[in-house]
């Protein structure tokens, strides 16, 4: 038999369809292990970081007492700290609130996925990201009301580790708030990372 002029000969369509098919259901399996490998490394890895942080260390006195000037405090409370403004007659009470956990790789994760979704308290829209601060970070704000303090928060994770820092302002400027959060956060995820330099 010889081959028409034009060209070698196409394969028969069911051919072609069968091979296509073929390839995908290759690179599905080939997707699916790496996804089983990189699930179990995460289960298997337990982090860059060991139970025992001092959360009071993670966010120098000069950035708390920029943000909350009449702050006292630094009280270390399992795996907090908190830095309040004193209390005046007629103001709201600023503050800093910083939490962390020491988890596995894994937790870490879902923990910050988990704190993502949640919204109570919060505005409806999704959390903004925030590049630069450990190896992922959001921001939200408070549901807006002039007649309280603004207040934002900032989540990252750093390897197997969760912060969450808190400010609230005594006035309510949402952009301020959001600014000092961050700086804050930056400056928490930036001290971890020199510590297992």
């Amino acid at each position: 038999m010889t081959t028409p002029p034009g060209g070698p000969a196409r394969r028969p369509l069911r051919e072609r369809v069968s091979l296509i098919a073929l390839v995908l259901i290759a690179l599905f399996i080939v997707a699916g292990c790496a996804l089983a490998g990189w699930k179990h490394w995460q289960r298997s890895h337990p982090g860059d970081f060991t139970a025992g942080l001092r959360p009071c260390e993670l966010v120098s006195p000069q950035t708390i007492h920029r943000l909350v000037p009449t702050s006292y405090g630094g009280r270390d409370d399992h795996g907090s700290c908190s830095w309040s403004a004193a209390r005046e007659k007629g103001t709201e009470r600023g503050g800093v609130f910083l939490q962390s956990f020491v988890l596995t790789e894994d937790l870490a994760l879902d923990g910050l996925r988990d704190d993502r979704a949640n919204t109570l308290g919060w505005e409806k829209t999704a959390p903004a990201d925030l590049p630069g601060i450990g190896d992922e970070a959001f921001v939200r704000l408070r549901t807006a009301d002039p007649e309280r303090p603004a207040v934002a928060q900032v989540c990252f994770r750093l390897s197997n580790v969760r912060v969450d820092v808190t400010y609230t302002r005594a006035d309510s400027d949402r952009e301020a708030a959001r600014a000092g959060a961050a700086d804050a956060a930056r400056e928490a995820a930036d001290h971890l990372k020199a510590s297992v330099r």
